[in-house]
């Protein structure tokens, strides 16, 4: 019989930007922490956030972009933080968001997973600030496996 590849068991969230995206102005990044993906070489990573209720409507094209600003030689790390813009050659993915005060959730699923040390780089193009409390961002890394 042929070998299946399936997914395998699916990790919890790990949280990783919390109190970091508290008012965060329009336009502006927060760069997160070292992720070490050298040793546990995970083929996927899924994003997961939620933007708390903004004080004012987002607008009309408002989104969310995420970056993961690469070590590939484990030390030196690509360009990008909160005071730099990132090259887009390092954009994961944006989500888009409606015209409203109302807290949301996003998801970005089956990212590829760099092999080596990165970070997540959030940079929020809502029209708004965040809302002052309550917005966060995690991930899981996981693999499909052969049966």
């Amino acid at each position: 019989m042929a070998n299946l590849v399936k997914w395998g068991a699916y990790p919890s969230l790990t949280s990783y930007l919390t109190a970091e995206l508290n008012a965060l102005a329009d336009d502006g990044r927060v760069l997160g922490g070292e992720i070490d993906n050298t040793s546990g070489l995970n083929t996927y990573i899924d994003i997961s956030g939620y933007i708390n209720t903004q004080g004012s409507a987002r607008s009309s094209d408002a989104d969310v972009v995420l970056y993961f600003i690469t070590a590939v030689d484990g030390t030196n790390y690509s360009l990008g933080d909160a005071s730099v813009a990132p090259p887009l050659s390092a954009r994961v993915g944006s989500v888009a968001l409606d015209a409203a005060t109302t807290a949301r959730y996003f998801n970005l699923t089956l990212i590829p997973c760099p092999a080596c040390k990165f970070k997540i780089l959030i940079e929020q193009r809502t029209g708004q600030a965040f809302g002052a409390t309550g917005s966060t961002l995690g991930y899981t890394v996981y693999n499909k496996e052969i049966q």
